[in-house]
């Protein structure tokens, strides 16, 4: 009897240790899965629309040369 419960503990033990080595595995494709993904670069972005008005330039300069006063 001693030795049907030996070798039911091994089993056991095997399977607890397949399950979690079945779990490591698991986190390892989905950690590399995660990097892949944050590898790759960014895609070009540009927006459809503006939030923000878009103002001339030459609207906020200051004249080059100034007028002398008469």
């Amino acid at each position: 009897m001693s030795t049907d419960a030996a070798i039911d503990r091994v089993k056991s033990e095997l399977n607890r240790a397949f399950d979690r080595t079945h779990a490591d595995l698991e986190r390892v494709e989905i950690l590399a899965a995660g990097l892949a993904a944050f590898n790759t670069p960014i895609p070009p972005y540009e927006p459809r629309f503006h939030h923000l008005q878009r103002f001339n330039l030459s609207a906020h300069e200051l004249p080059s040369q100034r007028k002398p006063p008469t």
